[in-house]
């Protein structure tokens, strides 16, 4: 199955197909187009919790063709720092939403008490 094949979204639950479906405006996307999205982007859909993203990507890296890791040591230096840069803006903005959502938490814990 190469990226540009449809996602499975038929083997996705319920609640992810759902939100892959409304995401794409009904239409089932290719595989190449989920892995696009980032994690944080992700985290803004709704019914896209961390339990839902996890099953979401496992599906995305059961895909045996991965061309971005095929690819990998033939990336010049500059391209790699590139990728880097980005993973790490990525898992900044999900550490960030994390933490929002806990402090937010902790606050009506606070004000239920």
């Amino acid at each position: 199955m190469g990226l540009d094949d449809p996602f499975p979204i038929e083997k996705c639950s319920r609640r992810v197909r759902g939100a892959i479906l409304a995401e794409f405006q009904g239409r089932c996307p290719t595989i190449r187009e989920v892995a696009s999205i980032s994690d944080a982007q992700w985290l803004t859909v709704p019914n896209i919790g961390p339990t839902t993203l996890e099953e979401l990507r496992s599906m995305a890296q059961q895909i045996p063709s991965r061309e971005d890791d095929a690819a990998a040591p033939h990336m010049a230096d500059h391209e790699v720092l590139s990728r880097l840069n980005r993973l790490q803006r990525e898992l900044n903005l999900i550490v960030s939403e994390i933490r929002s959502r806990l402090s937010g938490a902790q606050k009506r814990r606070r004000m239920e008490e």
